[in-house]
């Protein structure tokens, strides 16, 4: 995206006056919705874009096809597209978008973007994107958000209060367990107070750059000889688990992530089943299909797609607060999906009475208050009906 006005207005509409686009400065991505007009640079067959911001829908849609069309100045081309991860990759197009637009226009539009995206031109006809091109973009994504994920998080209330509860969670579940698998392990926000504590944790992720976060920070405090990591997507676990026996484990989790990126679980659950110790248990922090703050919230103001908007699979980006498309479950999904090799043993619904994390703005008007709702919310998070009702929830099950 090329506009702060356009980001925060209508990611979908043009963000440059007329005299840039008969200059041919412009090209154009052709979307469903209609076309873009993007500032653009061409290194032989490669054209490269930005996103400035993370709310631009455009990235998204062509990152997800895995393919793209374009209307530069010298006609129509067609692509696969990739979202640039490395450093040293970003700083170098940069810097061509530095030398074309000039530096009052590259520090207006393109400085410290969300995303650079590749479109890599086909000789002809586009292929098609084979079937690992979702994979490709999940990995994509979290490797362009590691080095900051930890400030997304720490920044955020209701992120925090997340995090605090699933850590409480973890603690009183896997007290008398020794050595645990993390899916989806991020920036290790909890893997790093799970080192802590004496517990030997395995991590598995389908960012490389986020498992270099994790190994670094355990390599800073001393903790590395504890933490083993496996660079992979959760769905493939079933295939591969390199030196993981059957009955490895004394316990495992995923919060608030991996598991929603998954439109079928099932394997997962067979994975978990071999690797497991009898009664070792699995916590499951679950992006939910109803959240009561939601669903009341912009009902009372006349958004009925948003106030059932989790109800589609999968909950598109631009729906849900995510930077990927998402895959939403009820407690009761969850439970049947594990059924018979596991069952349910405890269930907490976070947050029930507090806004989601995207709508924190909300819970800051309450802010000298806040420590006395979380404590409200803790409080009726594992009862019914609300723990069936929060923004995430919190799953025990134990392997039968």
């Amino acid at each position: 995206m090329a506009s702060d006005a356009v980001d925060h207005l209508d990611p979908f509409g043009s963000p440059f006056p007329r005299e840039m686009s008969k200059r041919g400065t412009t090209c154009r991505l052709v979307l469903p919705e209609g076309e873009v007009p993007l500032g653009f640079v061409q290194e032989g067959d490669r054209v490269f874009l930005v996103a400035r911001e993370r709310s631009s829908l455009w990235p998204t849609t062509i990152l997800r096809e895995g393919k793209a069309t374009l209307r530069l100045p010298a006609g129509a081309v067609s692509g696969t597209t990739r979202l640039l991860g490395g450093d040293q990759e970003k700083e170098a197009v940069l810097a061509l978008f530095r030398e074309k637009y000039g530096e009052q226009r590259f520090l207006r539009w393109y400085d410290h973007p969300a995303r650079i995206v590749e479109v890599l031109i086909s000789p002809s006809h586009l292929a098609s994107p084979d079937a690992t091109s979702y994979s490709r973009w999940l990995e994509a994504e979290f490797d362009n958000v590691a080095a900051d994920y930890d400030r997304h998080i720490l920044g955020n209330r209701i992120n925090r209060l997340l995090r605090d509860r699933s850590l409480a969670v973890l603690r009183s579940t896997f007290a008398r367990a020794h050595r645990l698998l993390e899916l989806g392990c991020g920036s290790g926000m909890e893997t790093l107070p799970l080192l802590r504590e004496g517990h030997e944790v395995a991590c598995v992720d389908i960012s490389p750059r986020m498992l270099e976060v994790v190994k670094e920070k355990a390599r800073q405090e001393g903790l590395s000889e504890r933490l083993t990591t496996r660079r992979l997507r959760v769905r493939d676990l079933a295939e591969e688990h390199p030196g993981w026996d059957a009955g490895s484990f004394d316990g495992a989790y995923s919060t608030y992530g991996a598991l929603n990126c998954e439109p079928d679980l099932q394997r997962l659950r067979d994975a978990l089943h071999l690797l497991l110790r009898p009664q070792g248990s699995f916590v499951a922090g679950v992006y939910n299909r109803w959240c009561l703050f939601e669903v009341l919230g912009y009902a009372a103001t006349l958004q009925g797609r948003r106030a059932l908007g989790r109800r589609h699979r999968p909950v598109p980006v631009g729906t849900s607060r995510f930077c990927v498309d998402v895959y939403s479950y009820t407690p009761g999904d969850f439970v049947r999906l594990f059924s018979p090799g596991f069952v349910p043993r405890r269930l907490e619904g976070v947050p029930v009475l507090l806004p989601p994390s995207d709508l924190a703005p909300y819970a800051e008007r309450f802010s000298r208050h806040f420590a006395r709702l979380a404590r409200w919310d803790d409080a009726l998070g594992s009862r019914w009906p609300w723990n069936h009702l929060g923004d995430h929830f919190l799953l025990t099950l134990q392997r039968s």
